[in-house]
């Protein structure tokens, strides 16, 4: 692994590392509320989708894929 690949791949993970940290502080203000808990899932999941389609964007404009 090179160093554009090994940057892009820790700043991936930085990513979902604060998107988890996110969720968590939401599922806490939620507090057991479903509509909360429902809401902070779906962000989560579309910061997901988003930080995997952004990753693949950087590998494929670094000449990675």
């Amino acid at each position: 692994m090179d160093k554009t690949e090994k940057a892009i791949e820790s700043a991936y993970q930085a990513h979902v590392s604060s998107l988890y940290k996110i969720l968590t502080e939401a599922l806490m203000v939620a507090n057991g509320d479903e509509t909360g808990i429902s809401a902070a899932e779906a962000r989560f999941k579309k910061g997901l989708d988003f930080a995997s389609y952004v990753r693949e964007k950087a590998r494929a404009a670094a000449g990675l894929n």
